[in-house]
Parts: structure tokens; sequence; C-alpha cells
């Protein structure tokens, strides 16, 4: 199916990220996590949790750790407000090689591109000669390390909308959305862009 950025309405161009990832199932549009931190933080509060937090089994300086990280969590996406999506200026998109690429070519997705192969590991194949210090400048690299953090279900998406087309793509997505479904449920529990011990 041939696809075209201007078969998508303006109001749906958040749907969707360039690289495939859901945006409108994300919590930093949606905001749930911001309000369970908040909600988080009140309870805790209030109980005075740090107090008694031996009785509990736990230790006061980690509920006060906690709370602290919880209030940073809370001030910094207060501040950010919420996330519209990566083709609207959302996300890391302003230095996002697949954005910028996706922008250049006049697409909503790199799902419209010949070089996009949803059966590759890789799934962009265009060469790429953007230095490998930081993975935001290879569109190669951010597709590896984005395919792998959303467990592929950014490919599957891509896929999807060549298969369907991007009205009914986006339109699959809103009802799943609405049934529930988020973001947050394929991206995967190893560590991608940071390195932490497990």
């Amino acid at each position: 199916m041939k696809l075209s950025l201007s078969d998508v309405k303006e109001e749906d161009r958040g749907v969707i990220a360039p690289c495939g990832i859901v945006c409108l199932g994300c919590d930093i549009h949606l905001g749930e996590g911001l309000e369970a931190a908040r909600s988080v933080v009140k309870i805790w509060r209030g109980l005075n949790l740090e107090d008694v937090a031996p009785l509990a089994g736990l230790k006061g300086e980690q509920v006060r750790e906690t709370i602290s990280t919880l209030e940073r969590f809370v001030d910094l996406r207060d501040k950010a407000g919420p996330c519209p999506g990566c083709f609207k200026g959302g996300g890391p998109s302003a230095s996002c090689a697949i954005a910028r690429c996706v922008r250049s070519k006049g697409y909503w997705t790199c799902a419209e591109c010949d070089y996009f192969v949803p059966e590759s590991e890789r799934p962009c194949t265009q060469p790429d000669t953007a230095p490998v210090g930081n993975p935001l400048e290879s569109r190669q690299v951010m597709s590896a390390m984005i395919c792998k953090r959303y467990s592929g279900n950014n490919k599957e998406n891509l896929k999807a909308c060549r298969d369907k087309g991007y009205s009914a793509f986006v339109e699959e997505v809103r009802e799943r959305v609405k049934q529930g479904w988020r973001t947050w449920q394929v991206i995967s529990q190893e560590p991608v862009f940071s390195k932490r011990p497990r």
C-alpha cells in the first residue's frame, strides 16, 4: 500500500513516532505515571511513612529517597508537560537521526521509506555515515536500540502501517489504547540506553 503523510490528519500526527513507537500509548504522553507518583507522595507523606518505616520492614532513609525521587519526577514532568509525540516535536525528536531523516523525506514514519525492511535486525538499511559516539546521531544504531527496547513492537507497527494504511492503523491504535493497551507493556526490562547492574 502506498503511504503518504498527506493521508494523515493533523490531529493524528502524534499517534505514532517516525520509528514506530506508539506515542498515544506512552506514559509521558498520557501522564498516568505522573498522577500515580503524585498519589504515592501524597499518601506516603500523609502516613508519615518515613517515621513508621521500621514497623513495616522498611528503612526510613529509603522511604525518604523514594519520595524525593518521585517529587523530582513530578516536578520535571510538570515543567515539561505532556509529550505531543515525536513527529510533533516531543521526545528526543530534535536530535534523533530517525526523526530528522523521516522529516527530510516528507514522510510521517519509516514505513514510507524503501530502506525500511521490517524483517531485518536493523530495519533501516540506508547506509549511515554518522559517528557512533552518540546513538541519537545514527539511524541504524537508534533503530536497533529502539527495536530492542520496544521488543520489536515498533517494527510491527510500521509493518502494520504498510499493510493496512495509515488511517486504518491510527483507528486500530486509538481503540487499543482506549481498551487499556500501553507502550510500557512492550518495553524490555533489559537495559538499552543505560548500563546498570542486574
